[in-house]
């Protein structure tokens, strides 16, 4: 067993080094972007132009500069403002795989003009024929900073499209279709498309990172939240049943949504991703996401406007709550199970931050006040600890007297626990009352955007990110080995022990080494806390060994047990 034991943790330890140098001489070599997908024929189509839409500036949020192309009305870029969102790199551009000058986080991820988001999907037929082709030029007009106006005519319709942004972050986009002939039969549709590279699509080991993609749609009352693997599975066409309240793309940090208005009848979902590499070099997946509104009939002289919200920043709460009356697209921001616990400590986490200044010190203030909060579960515990430690002697004697009488020896061990007032659940139930606590922490800092390129000290300059140095994952392991000597595990045989007491702070330690370094930092302090914790409870139950502690119970004596009394 011992052997077994030491061959499985040298291999794990074996097998994260390999992983983790070969990981490290990867990531050096950037991956070719050359396009996967057929270009657009250029022939005979006017010179592209481009205008520029500008979110406005608050004193608590940045917003976007967003790059509008005549090219089928889509976005060519949308680059987001304020230091949190520079790069340290400037982005790869995937037309020429070289990088920019820019170094502003560009949302816009796609450069096809079949996958441009925001891009003009019209389905316009009268009769059979189809009257407004699949890919337009528009000629355009730059309203003011904050508005952009393109249109297009032929066949005897007359398409505008006007962009204005007036807060943070969000911009209103108008489709309006004049129809200057016969009837017609109108569809259209607002989407949005990112692209993720397969290198962060696969992510690193015990990391998820946060580019990784994923669809959302909420109609009615159900939100479909949807992977890669899932999306892959649905076609672009196919929407899903129901009135859509909005549909969206989103990572770890931010997002792209589209939220239906006005009175256009009810709108559909469409979420999809596709697979745009070939077999032998995938370089990853375009997700795409629409709101669709159903088909319309114009008579001669009509005219129909589709309108749409649309969001495309970072995933911070407040900004998404203001985007619509009902606080809709909170919902994007998935803080796992307990979320009810997790916006609360993401408020308070907010709280500290506004008085110390800086999110590695909120983290360990926040970390420290739960702590303390839950000391009085932390004491119900401990008593209960000490309680058991008390009677073991009277425990063991008992279990090794009635060994083969396992029904005598649960009553005498009943009887036991009710003369002393002890119940050997009490020490559980604190414990279990933690846990939500504790992972609704742990969900808050890994999707907090707040902590997305926010600086700590020292070399730790962005907490969304791993330790450079691995200083923290390090430590981290021998508090917790130092934690496990000060409180060795109780009723395990001397291998399970040997393996709580080296094996478990060793697998930590691999996994907190890409872990963000906010995550890692909430861990050490927590553990070293749990350290002082264990050490004064140790303190407390070795006063109650002694009989100089508080509590306890009258001596027990077990009587032995008669033939009667066996069955």
């Amino acid at each position: 067993m011992k052997e077994n034991l030491r061959t499985f943790a040298i291999l794990l330890i074996g097998g994260l080094a390999v992983w983790f140098f070969t990981q490290r001489n990867h990531s050096r070599s950037s991956p070719s972007l050359r396009n996967p997908a057929p270009v657009l024929a250029e022939t005979a189509r006017p010179a592209e132009q481009t205008f520029r839409v500008r979110s406005p500036l608050t004193a608590a949020r940045s917003g976007f500069d967003a790059e509008v192309t005549t090219r089928s009305g889509g976005l060519r870029s949308l680059r987001l403002n304020g230091a949190q969102f520079a790069m340290r790199d400037a982005p790869l551009d995937p037309r020429t795989g070289q990088r920019g000058s820019d170094p502003r986080m560009n949302l816009a991820s796609t450069w096809n003009e079949d996958i441009l988001s925001l891009r003009t999907e019209l389905t316009v037929k009268r009769g059979e024929g189809t009257v407004v082709p699949p890919y337009v030029d528009y000629t355009g007009r730059q309203v003011s900073e904050r508005e952009v106006e393109l249109t297009w005519t032929g066949n005897e319709i007359e398409v505008v499209r006007k962009y204005r942004s007036d807060r943070p972050f969000t911009m209103e986009v108008e489709t309006t279709v004049h129809n200057l002939g016969g009837p017609i039969n109108v569809e259209a549709r607002v989407p949005v498309y990112q692209w993720v590279l397969r290198a962060d699509e696969n992510g690193k080991f015990f990391q998820r990172p946060w580019q990784v993609g994923e669809g959302i749609c909420r109609h009615g009352t159900e939100l479909y939240r949807e992977g890669r693997d899932k999306l892959l599975e649905r076609r672009p066409e196919d929407a899903l049943p129901g009135a859509a309240t909005f549909a969206s793309l989103g990572n770890t940090y931010f997002e792209l949504a589209v939220v239906p208005r006005g009175d256009n009848g009810e709108a559909r979902c469409r979420l999809f991703a596709e697979d745009r590499g070939p077999d032998d070099e995938p370089l990853g997946s375009v997700y795409g996401a629409s709101v669709g509104w159903a088909r319309t009939s114009l008579a001669t002289g009509e005219s129909k406007t589709f309108q749409a919200t649309v969001y495309l920043g970072p995933k911070e709460p407040d900004t998404l709550a203001a985007v619509t009356p009902d606080k809709r697209l909170t919902d994007t921001v998935n803080l796992g199970f307990f979320s009810f616990i997790a916006r609360q400590l993401l408020r308070f986490l907010r709280f500290l931050h506004s008085i110390v200044g800086n999110w590695g010190a909120a983290i360990m203030l926040l970390t420290l006040c739960i702590r303390v909060a839950l000391l009085p579960l932390l004491a119900k515990s401990m008593k209960s600890m000490a309680m058991m430690a008390k009677l073991k002697p009277e425990l063991d004697e008992i279990n090794t007297r009635l060994a083969d009488n396992p029904e005598a020896k649960t009553l005498a061990t009943m009887e036991l626990y009710r003369k002393n007032g002890v119940n050997p659940l009490s020490g559980c139930f604190p414990q279990l009352a933690q846990l939500p606590i504790w992972w609704a922490l742990y969900t808050t800092l890994q999707t907090s955007v707040e902590l997305f390129h926010a600086p700590f000290v020292f070399w730790w300059h962005d907490l969304s990110a791993p330790d450079p140095y691995y200083v923290l994952p390090l430590v981290l392991g021998a508090i917790m080995f130092l934690q496990q000597k000060l409180m060795p595990p109780q009723g395990m045989d001397p291998v399970q022990a040997k393996m709580m007491t080296y094996f478990f702070p060793i697998f930590l330690t691999g996994i907190s080494l890409f872990l963000p370094s906010g995550l890692a930092l909430y861990m050490l302090v927590n553990s070293c806390l749990g350290v002082l914790q264990q050490w004064y409870t140790k303190k407390q139950m070795d006063q109650y060994k002694s009989g100089t502690g508080t509590g306890g119970g009258e001596a027990i004596q077990v009587k032995t047990l008669t033939g009667d009394n066996r069955g």
